[in-house]
């Protein structure tokens, strides 16, 4: 006798028709890369049916090379003759 294997759905996860701008809150489509209402890029959506942000690698790029100009800036000003 085998047992007869019931499928439950699983709680945590969570069908989504559409997602929600993090950054205006307007209703996009699930393959939607940009809002059509702010114009912000848009990533997957997560649990919670928002739309996850993607990473600003050029503002991430922007900050590394002014602490390096700050940390440089500083040498020169204290540690040179």
């Amino acid at each position: 006798m085998a047992a007869a294997s019931k499928t439950t759905p699983n709680p945590s996860s969570h069908v989504h028709m559409t997602k929600k701008c993090p950054e205006c809150l307007t209703y996009l489509p699930l393959d939607a890369k940009l809002c059509h209402s702010c114009g912000k890029a848009v990533g997957p959506v997560n649990r919670l049916g928002l739309a996850e942000k993607p990473p600003n690698v050029k503002g991430y790029a922007q900050a590394v090379i002014a602490i390096l100009a700050f940390v440089i800036f500083m040498w020169w000003g204290f540690f040179t003759e």
